[in-house]
């Protein structure tokens, strides 16, 4: 599995941390474009698929750190399991897929969870399903 997160464009913003199942995580820093997207990635081995996950960042331009947890449904396991191939725009098939579970950030708090076969929009055949959402709250970064 590969981990990945993203925030909408234009909002880039500096993760402070993502968290899963409260003892494993993806390491932070700046986060930019694409919402959906897996921007910075780490590879994952011999973790369990997560239930939930912890995110917290600073948007500089509002000067507001956000914080929040959202549920994964469990049924990411199985759509990780069975992720169809992939074409990339060189006409190659991609047919050993690993998933990329996707965590975005919103310009306005929004925390978003996704499973997908490809990092990106750009490959013929990409699927994304949306396991989870919610709403970060927001305190001054002081």
């Amino acid at each position: 599995m590969v981990a990945g997160v993203g925030t909408e464009n234009g909002n880039a913003i500096w993760g402070r941390s993502v968290v899963f199942d409260d003892t494993w995580g993806i390491p932070s820093g700046a986060i930019e474009c694409c919402y959906a997207e897996a921007g910075g990635t780490v590879s994952l081995y011999d973790q369990k698929f997560p239930e939930k996950v912890a995110v917290e960042w600073l948007d500089k331009s509002e000067n507001r750190i956000y914080y929040g947890e959202v549920a994964i449904d469990k049924a990411g396991y199985k759509l990780a399991k069975n992720l169809p191939p992939f074409t990339a725009h060189t006409g190659k098939v991609f047919n050993d897929v690993k998933p990329y579970l996707i965590i975005g950030m919103g310009e306005t708090g929004e925390i978003k969870v996704w499973i997908s076969n490809t990092p990106s929009a750009g490959f013929t055949g990409r699927v994304l399903h949306e396991l989870g959402s919610g709403q970060a709250q927001w305190r001054e970064n002081n």
